[in-house]
């Protein structure tokens, strides 16, 4: 699988065509310019079988608004849920950083999005250890060795495996539930009914055991 990135670096004349919903923020910093270290999803995946889990592209960026002024933050400091952008908008100048903390507001020229490195494939919506640190570089060759290593390479294989499994227990759910309607219908004998009930069910605890305890269990 692979994503082509269309350019490295954003900015305000791209705004409608950006959305920033979900983007975790890992480090923001002030210095007449606003600056943040964060995730931005460049694509929602649909799960390709119904009722799955979605999959993302994601990349590690340095989102900066320029010569800010008149900041205001109304932000709930207590919560202990991860810092994510909702929504970002936009008024000419006053730009709105709606996030599940709260409101950051400011006046701002506008803004560049810097993307250090390409996106990766994701299962969640944020990277995590292997994006390489953290950082307000605005930079848009930031090198990652983590990705080369073998640890790496061996979890992500093993991520692959288990959202196949994720992937042929949401389609046994299905089958099972298309089966149940063809009782109802009276298409089937209770005999044959039974029969084909009791080796779905065994798949799916099947590849329910696999997933326990993994970021698949719930998908």
């Amino acid at each position: 699988m692979e994503y082509t990135l269309e350019k490295s670096i954003w900015t305000e004349a791209d705004f409608d065509t950006m959305n920033w919903h979900d983007v975790q923020i890992y480090e923001m910093a002030m210095k007449g310019d606003l600056e943040f270290d964060i995730d931005y999803i460049f694509k929602w995946n649909e799960p390709e079988v119904k009722g799955c889990m979605f999959t993302f592209w994601i990349a590690p960026c340095t989102l900066v608004f320029k010569q800010i002024r008149n900041l205001r933050f109304d932000l709930d400091v207590v919560r202990s849920d991860a810092f994510q952008i909702d929504y970002i908008e936009r008024s000419g100048d006053r730009w709105t950083i709606v996030t599940r903390n709260g409101d950051i507001s400011f006046v701002s020229e506008g803004y560049e999005q810097f993307v250090r490195q390409q996106p990766t494939f994701q299962y969640r919506h944020f990277i995590g250890i292997e994006r390489g640190g953290y950082t307000l570089e605005r930079i848009t060759d930031q090198p990652n060795h983590y990705l080369q290593h073998e640890e790496y390479i061996t979890r992500r294989k093993k991520e692959a495996e288990l959202y196949g499994y994720a992937k042929k227990r949401r389609q046994k759910k299905l089958d099972m539930e298309a089966l149940e309607e063809r009782r109802l219908n009276g298409e089937i004998d209770t005999a044959e009914f039974l029969q084909l009930k009791k080796e779905m069910l065994m798949a799916i605890d099947g590849y329910s055991y696999w997933l326990k305890g993994t970021i698949f269990e719930s998908s």
